[in-house]
């Protein structure tokens, strides 16, 4: 029997290589909604610690701690942790002598604080600082986040469009659900910690040193326990929001899911965080060189007319456009220092900047500047949560088997019905108009009337 020649005139790579849906989330990540939502997300966040380091931290406490300090400025802006203010190790994967960060940036920073709650060397305010900028992190991403996996996974499986307040219409539902649903295993991490903190008593005597020795079997199990639990929420808790997005579900549905598919494909997952930090990462390059660029330009431009001019008090090396950076550029401090050979402390305290306009002056660049950088920085923690969105489904369909289109629909019930039938005089069955959102109002019937005689 001759085998017949089939030719291929397309290939689905969407089927072949189901996680290029991760490389679906970059227009979706740009769309309008998204970036209100992450916008609304960076400039609320800092808001908290700031208001935490008013309540909790003096002055005294950072010139003792420069860690602390470091940290504290950091948390002040809604761009700097990600624009490589103070470190840029930290912001960067070496991958071919680029800087690739972005969404693993974003993913660290969240759950930094939370990682510093467990140090041992903290004071009891700084304690309550990490614990309060936690708490309204959580509180802030949670529905934040939720609005834009929303947005993401709808777009990603059913191509449908999402509007900002119908995004937030979704997240004020279901973002008790989610912050629930993260509390869990914190809660179970703090049940624990309880009776171990009372059995740490016993290492307070010699004694008790020997009795904690017998039992200590059972901290080690219990310690087991929590690190479980903290390792299914670090790497989880991505997926408890986008798992709430998609399932609509409750809060133990949500963190069985995170944990299942954490744990079940372990390498499947990070195979996908691999993709999604190396795919981020260059949107990422690409749009804080952009951004930063575009200050410089504008710096550089202004810099033909106003370099024209001299600096009262410093020689003719220090350069007008420096002193008019100043201090309240952080990303081009660096370049200033090196370009005017003048410590940019002494810059701010010549006599020149005395003057209140100028300060003024540079406040008010210095916003337009920040909100340039705030969009950039509102970008990468979109695309964050919109490849969170995406991995999401593809692990449950590693796990679960489940199609992509599968997703929680509002009222879909409501959606797909068929309109309701009633039969006229003449016994003919006949389509009635949708019931009102005022179910007090009266509805009109299609049929009655003589103008339906037959």
């Amino acid at each position: 029997m001759t085998e017949q020649p089939v030719n291929v005139n397309r290939i689905s790579w969407r089927d072949l290589f189901p996680w290029t849906i991760i490389f679906r989330t970059l227009p979706i990540a740009i769309g309008v909604s998204v970036m209100v939502w992450a916008t609304m997300g960076v400039v609320l966040t800092p808001i908290g610690w700031i208001i935490g380091e008013t309540i909790f931290i003096t002055e005294e406490m950072q010139a003792e701690d420069l860690l602390l300090k470091d940290f504290v400025e950091l948390r002040r802006s809604p761009y700097k942790v990600v624009f490589q203010a103070t470190s840029p190790e930290a912001n960067s994967l070496e991958l071919l002598a680029a800087g690739v960060g972005g969404p693993r940036v974003v993913f660290s920073n969240i759950i930094k604080p939370f990682e510093h709650l467990f140090r041992s060397d903290w004071s009891a305010r700084e304690f309550l600082y990490m614990f309060f900028g936690a708490v309204w992190t959580l509180l802030v991403w949670s529905f934040a986040g939720t609005a834009i996996t929303r947005i993401s996974i709808l777009r990603l499986t059913r191509d449908e469009l999402v509007g900002t307040y119908d995004a937030f219409d979704f997240a004020r539902t279901k973002y008790k659900v989610c912050i629930s649903a993260i509390g869990m295993p914190l809660a179970g991490v703090a049940a624990l910690c309880i009776p171990l903190a009372m059995f740490g008593l016993l290492l307070g005597f010699d004694f008790g040193v020997v009795l904690a020795g017998v039992l200590w079997f059972l901290v080690l199990a219990a310690s087991a326990i929590i690190a479980f639990l903290l390792l299914g929420l670090m790497f989880g808790w991505p997926l408890i929001v986008a798992s709430i997005s998609a399932e609509g579900q409750n809060a133990f549905d949500a963190v069985t899911r995170s944990f299942a598919y954490t744990f079940q494909r372990p390498l499947n997952y990070v195979s996908y965080m691999f993709v999604a930090i190396l795919f981020g990462g260059f949107c990422w390059l690409i749009v804080s060189t952009v951004t930063v660029g575009v200050v410089e330009l504008s710096y550089w431009s202004t810099s033909w007319g106003a370099n024209r001019f001299g600096v009262e008090g410093y020689d003719d090396s220090v350069r007008r456009i420096d002193v008019v950076k100043g201090i309240d550029d952080p990303i081009t401090q660096t370049d200033v220092n090196s370009a005017a050979q003048v410590p940019i402390g002494d810059l701010d305290n010549g006599q020149s900047n005395n003057s209140s306009s100028l300060r003024l002056g540079r406040k008010i660049i210095g916003f337009w500047n920040g909100i340039a950088r705030t969009l950039a920085a509102a970008f990468i923690h979109g695309l964050f949560w919109c490849m969170a969105g995406a991995i999401y489904l593809l692990l449950r369909k590693d796990v679960d088997e489940t199609e992509m289109d599968e997703v929680y629909l509002v009222n879909e019930k409501h959606i797909y019905e068929l309109p309701p039938l009633k039969s006229d005089k003449h016994g003919i069955p006949q389509v009635q108009e949708p019931v009102p959102k005022n179910e007090n109002q009266p509805r009109e019937e299609v049929g009655d009337g003589e103008s339906d005689d037959v």
